[in-house]
């Protein structure tokens, strides 16, 4: 193989990764963690970096085990995954995934660094 097609072929697959990582994260800074309350549409959640206080609105989705859930579901204690759009300075929630594993801990992006 020569150098051009060597250059081409890397930067088609770096390319390739950046593009399936963007896929991934879909726009989404995401909470995960335990519910620690729920009160006045305000969901704290305690993550391995503290509490972070997320907002709910009529628009937010929370489901559990893929079927629509309620926000009575967010009982103290009950792990969460909470999507925020990235860069929301009123971290308002787009979802929040209820009773989820926690292997998906590793893929955290904890909005209260930015």
């Amino acid at each position: 193989m020569n150098r051009n097609n060597t250059i081409i072929i890397k930067g088609l697959a770096l390319t390739l990764a950046l593009g399936l990582q963007l896929l991934a994260h879909g726009g989404f800074d995401h909470v995960i963690g335990t519910v620690v309350s729920v009160a006045n549409n305000v969901l704290t959640v305690k993550t391995a970096k503290g509490n972070v206080d997320v907002h709910l609105d009529e628009k937010t989705e929370i489901t559990k085990a893929g079927q629509k859930a309620a926000v009575a579901d967010l009982k103290p204690g009950t792990r969460v995954v909470v999507d925020i759009p990235e860069g929301s300075k009123d971290k308002i929630a787009h979802s929040v995934k209820v009773g989820v594993a926690g292997a998906a801990a590793g893929h955290a992006h904890n909005p209260e660094s930015k």
